[in-house]
């Protein structure tokens, strides 16, 4: 028993030096590092230099470019002119627009809009669901099926539409927002 108790206080003073050697061999670690020397930036360096100088940097060109030249520059560009008319399209109830030959728009047609197709229009639905709509037989072709849809057949996601007659042909938006590709003359109604 004597033994044991001996074993046990030898084991405790162990301990107790490990402890007190690791106690001091990590103050004096601590005492040596400095954030001088860090290759890291510091948390407080980029919130209290960094932030508000980039947001001065940021308010002062903010400032300095004037509405009129933010519209200007953006009228400029083609794609988002046609973007302001398909989307102009699209939100009036009674619209009519025209694609380039060889650009399409996208227009975003909520359930129960009607896309009429002029004198040649070319469609691919991107995301919804909408219906060919034919006064007449054969005005509809998925190209992409290589066969002619008929009155109210589902349009596939994704297949390429073409309408080649002025002749009410088109399509009918089934979902809330159905998204398509235009090319050609259209209107947009209900």
């Amino acid at each position: 028993m004597k033994k044991k108790t001996e074993m046990i206080k030898k084991a405790a003073v162990a301990v107790l030096v490990i402890v007190v050697f690791m106690t001091v061999l990590a103050s004096g670690a601590a005492e040596e590092y400095s954030t001088e020397n860090d290759p890291l930036v510091s948390l407080s360096y980029i919130n209290g230099v960094l932030v508000p100088g980039f947001e001065h940097y940021v308010d002062e060109k903010v400032q300095s470019v004037s509405a009129e030249e933010i519209v200007s520059e953006l009228m400029s560009n083609e794609e988002f002119r046609q973007y302001v008319s398909s989307v102009i399209a699209s939100m009036s109830h009674d619209s009519s627009g025209t694609a380039s030959s060889s650009e399409f728009i996208t227009l975003r047609l909520s359930a129960g809009k009607r896309l009429t197709a002029g004198s040649k229009c070319e469609i691919i639905v991107r995301s919804g669901q909408a219906a060919a709509v034919c006064p007449f037989e054969g005005a509809v072709k998925d190209l992409s099926a290589d066969r002619t849809l008929k009155n109210g057949d589902t349009v596939i996601t994704g297949n390429f539409i073409e309408i080649s007659y002025a002749d009410g042909s088109g399509i009918v938006a089934l979902q809330t927002t159905t998204e398509i590709l235009v090319r050609g003359e259209f209107t947009v109604g209900e």
